[in-house]
């Protein structure tokens, strides 16, 4: 894929696309736990996961010491290894504490949210990576809260307690605002933010849920009323089922079930669909792999919805 984006946009990204690690991270997520049939399935992503695994960081690319690791991509590989039993809880602690040390500084700068967690550490751990710049994204920030959650609950840390607090705060402000309805930096859809929110709804502290619950399913039914199902691509109209689920909402999931369902393709796929953008190059990121493991999850009964 690098080499295609060179020769048709004249873009160099240095990267080879055709090797990371994102996709088996999601896949592995949305896995439901003890699925018949399923280990070959679990190994396999969970090496490819495993490759990608820098100390108590995760990378988009299996051993691309010059590529940082990012929060994201840590917090749904620690999630989905911890789903499924690879990670221990301990491990998993010590994936929360790191998650903690990307919080933006406290002295307030260059847009930054004092206490948020940032998309990048560059805290120059990783001495052949190449800086990526410091920032937030609501929707990396919303993942790394989630897992912060499941790694530190209640945790006595003064640490911690500041860093989930602000970082609540920034995505509850993301979602009340309406400032998701644009788009995050590396999220083009309004639907990948929704379903994050929905995954702390579902499997956060109470204090989550207090802060999220109630706008969350506004939002959402805002946005569906506005957004029916003919109108959405397979891999939106699958996060916004999932979200839906997770939020409680009933009305209309029959339908949406359907429509997703009826996109599927003669060999079980459904198409790829834009996920994730590469941040300042103008370049989008999907597969069917990715469509169809979130498609799988969604035609699941309402209690597998993650």
């Amino acid at each position: 894929m690098g080499e295609q984006l060179r020769r048709v946009d004249g873009v160099d990204i240095r990267l080879d696309l055709a090797q990371e690690g994102f996709s088996a991270m999601w896949a592995l997520e949305l896995l439901a736990p003890r699925v018949p049939g399923a280990q070959d399935l679990l190994s396999v992503l969970a090496r490819q996961v495993e490759r990608c695994r820098w100390r108590y960081r995760y990378r988009f690319f299996p051993g691309a010491s010059s590529f940082a690791a990012d929060t994201d991509c840590t917090a749904i590989a620690a999630c989905g290894l911890y789903r499924h039993g690879v990670l221990t809880d301990s491990q998993l602690v010590s994936v929360g504490h790191e998650l903690l040390t990307a919080a933006a500084p406290s002295v307030e700068e260059d847009g930054l949210r004092p206490g948020v967690v940032m998309v990048y550490w560059e805290d120059g751990a990783e001495v052949r990576a190449t800086p990526r710049g410091r920032k937030h994204d609501a929707v990396a920030a919303a993942n790394a809260l989630h897992t912060l959650g499941l790694a530190l609950p209640a945790s006595p840390v003064p640490l911690a307690r500041h860093v989930m607090s602000s970082t609540l705060s920034y995505i509850g402000g993301h979602l009340t605002s309406g400032r998701y309805l644009r788009g995050t930096r590396y999220y083009p859809s309004p639907a990948v933010f929704l379903h994050s929110v929905s995954r702390l709804v579902r499997d956060g502290s109470p204090a989550f849920a207090t802060r999220l619950a109630a706008p969350l399913r506004r939002k959402l039914i805002s946005y569906l009323a506005h957004a029916p199902p003919l109108r959405m691509n397979c891999l939106d109209l699958a996060l916004l089922v999932i979200a839906a689920d997770n939020a409680g909402i009933t009305d209309g999931q029959q339908d949406r079930r359907r429509r997703l369902a009826a996109a599927q393709r003669p060999d079980g796929s459904w198409p790829a669909c834009a996920f994730f953008r590469m941040g300042r190059f103008p370049v989008y990121f999907g597969s069917t792999h990715l469509t169809t493991s979130f498609a799988l999850r969604a035609l699941e009964p309402h209690e597998g919805a993650a």
